[in-house]
């Protein structure tokens, strides 16, 4: 996979309704340094709606700290290739905001020792605040009756449900896609999950 980098520097604009009002929110989004194979997309914000300076300052930090973390997963891709194709994508795909949360999603294609994934990767912020809400928090606010598995993954945006919870979803996924493989089980009971 070859990401093809442009320099110029991108400035979109999303109208966002907020207490009735629609308010204007700007924010950037500026490729990486090119780099072979590689396409790592920043993203910071001018002005929110509804967010004073001090949040926004706040959400641009983690962003930061996520691009930052991106561009070291896409050097570990490629340490991990030895000699395969490899490349790594990661691109912002929306801007959501609810009640309580600005949410930055990104879409992520990576193919790392000849392995392809293709994943989402969201950064997830408190309104008004600004502070950026973890995945277990976030999950533990929308769900509070499910447990997580307490041996947390190392990538913090990951999360390890009960083996109940699995059960219920497999339950679930059983009848919504009416066909479902046995010996997948065991793998969805011992993985992590992206929120």
């Amino acid at each position: 996979m070859r990401s093809l980098v442009s320099a110029a520097c991108l400035a979109m604009l999303l109208w966002a309704p907020q207490s009735q009002a629609a308010t204007l929110t700007s924010y950037k989004v500026r490729n990486s340094k090119p780099m072979k194979d590689v396409l790592v997309q920043n993203v910071s914000f001018d002005t929110a709606a509804g967010l004073d300076h001090s949040a926004i300052k706040k959400i641009n930090t983690a962003l930061i700290a996520a691009s930052a973390s991106f561009a070291k997963e896409a050097k570990d891709c490629s340490a991990a290739a030895q000699g395969h194709p490899w490349g790594y994508k990661l691109t912002l795909e929306k801007v959501l905001f609810s009640e309580k949360y600005l949410s930055v999603v990104f879409a992520k294609s990576s193919v790392c020792a000849g392995s392809p994934d293709i994943e989402k990767e969201a950064r997830v912020f408190s309104l008004p605040a600004g502070d950026l809400v973890p995945a277990k928090a976030l999950f533990k606010n929308n769900f509070p009756a499910v447990k997580l598995v307490i041996d947390a993954p190392p990538n913090k945006q990951l999360i390890r449900l009960d083996e109940k919870t699995v059960e219920t979803m497999i339950d679930d996924s059983k009848e919504i896609l009416k066909v479902f493989d046995k010996r997948c089980d065991f793998f969805l009971k011992h993985t992590s999950y992206r929120i």
